[in-house]
């Protein structure tokens, strides 16, 4: 039996961009690529085009490929329809540039002894997959960011910090409101931080926490792990509480929680849509897409990700943290902690050691306030301690008022 699959991915963007708290530039782009898989007796072949495509050119191509005889010794998915949109305010050229002079206005007045730079944009992605054995999959999502890199008049650096904020509508008053409340914090320096510090993380995803999910994203592989190679090896499902009782990180797919796309690249919908990694503290899951579970003796997991034009690999998309308290607030005491901000590189080694060179950093007082900077600084620990004992929790309370994300809490030493 053949199965041709048509996989689409839409994008147009328009770009402000801003130099010396100016807008700078204006910049529209539209981009749309499109692959064709053809799979016919355990094998598969790809074509692919960027712009607008023939699909009977890109079948006969994808037909073509298949004297490579590329494995693909599994059942394609079926008769599915999902259609699904986080869809917020669809701005224009005119709109866009009203609401960021709004922002920048606010800023150069606010902040005279500072230089704003990057830009405000408006994102439009789509994601499509269908196929002639009833798949007819559909995802759409339009979000608007504010971004500024952050200079002080006079300073050499490349980059003093940087305030944003993204989500499917933003107004100038709630944008204003995050911006302010970094910038208060950060005009004022306090004395550096020493020894083991309660340390904050705006959620998992940003420039800040990256490399806290280093090695769950390397070493949960499908072909890392059936290789022996990962450090996490033989632990997974083994029913052990390799980490803090109270952690919970998955990945996240259930549009309804988050600004997500409920299937993977190769279609599959998950049920539930949310898949645990870690689970009160126990390892549950491998990233292992359909042709990797066939090839290592694993459970497909729906974690397919990759680019259009290129078969899919197994790997986790957004990792999310369960929360465990309500705010901020419920996981400090009275001497705060310091939130960290922005993480310049750093690197987790194959035994779980972390180095994280923190440029801006802010103390929090035990409301979770932020009322000073302290000096850029390295944090330092363990995989094993920042998510097991030195684990304090995961907020409900989003860290800005566009974000679907909570603050992760836990400990470091500088």
């Amino acid at each position: 039996m053949t199965t041709r699959e048509v996989i689409r991915a839409e994008s147009s963007s328009i770009k402000l961009g801003v130099v010396d708290s100016q807008i700078a530039s204006v910049r529209t782009q539209k981009e749309e690529q499109t692959a064709v898989r053809y799979i016919d007796g355990g094998h598969v072949g790809v074509a692919s085009a960027v712009g607008v495509a023939d699909l009977d050119s890109l079948t006969r191509a994808a037909q073509e490929a298949l004297l490579f005889e590329i494995p693909f010794p599994v059942e394609p998915e079926s008769n599915r329809t999902v259609s699904v949109e986080h869809v917020g305010d669809e701005h224009d050229v005119a709109s866009l540039l009203k609401l960021a002079e709004s922002v920048l206005g606010e800023m150069r007045s606010a902040y005279p002894n500072y230089v704003f730079s990057h830009g405000v944009e408006q994102n439009r992605l789509a994601w499509h997959i269908e196929s002639d054995a009833g798949l007819d999959l559909h995802y759409r999502r339009v979000t608007t960011q504010a971004a500024f890199i952050v200079k002080e008049k006079g300073s050499g650096n490349i980059i003093d910090t940087f305030v944003g904020a993204e989500g499917l509508s933003l107004d100038v008053d709630s944008v204003m409101g995050v911006f302010h409340e970094h910038m208060s914090a950060y005009g004022r320096v306090l004395e550096p931080r020493t020894g083991r510090q309660r340390v904050v993380f705006p959620g998992l995803s940003g420039m800040a926490s990256g490399n806290l999910l280093q090695l769950f994203r390397s070493d949960l592989n499908a072909r890392t792990y059936a290789s022996g190679a990962s450090v996490f090896s033989g632990k997974v499902g083994d029913g052990g509480q390799h980490f803090h009782p109270d952690l919970h990180l998955f990945e996240a797919r259930d549009p309804s929680r988050y600004r997500v796309c409920p299937f993977d690249m190769e279609g599959v919908v998950r049920r539930p849509y949310d898949l645990d990694i870690v689970r009160d503290g126990k390892l549950c899951s491998i990233a292992a897409n359909k042709r990797d579970a066939e090839r290592f003796g694993l459970p497909n997991t729906g974690t397919a990700i990759g680019d259009v034009a290129q078969l899919p690999v197994s790997g986790f998309g957004r990792i999310v943290g369960g929360p465990t308290a309500p705010s901020l607030s419920d996981l400090l005491d009275d001497e705060g902690a310091l939130l960290v901000w922005f993480v310049a590189g750093g690197d987790t080694t194959r035994t779980g050691d972390m180095a994280l060179p923190a440029q801006v950093v802010l103390a929090v007082d035990g409301k979770g306030t932020p009322i000073g900077r302290v000096p850029g600084c390295t944090l330092k620990g363990n995989l094993n301690d920042v998510f097991g004992a030195d684990f304090v929790g995961i907020t409900e309370q989003p860290i800005d008022p566009f974000s679907d994300e909570g603050f992760l809490v836990t400990h470091f030493v500088i």
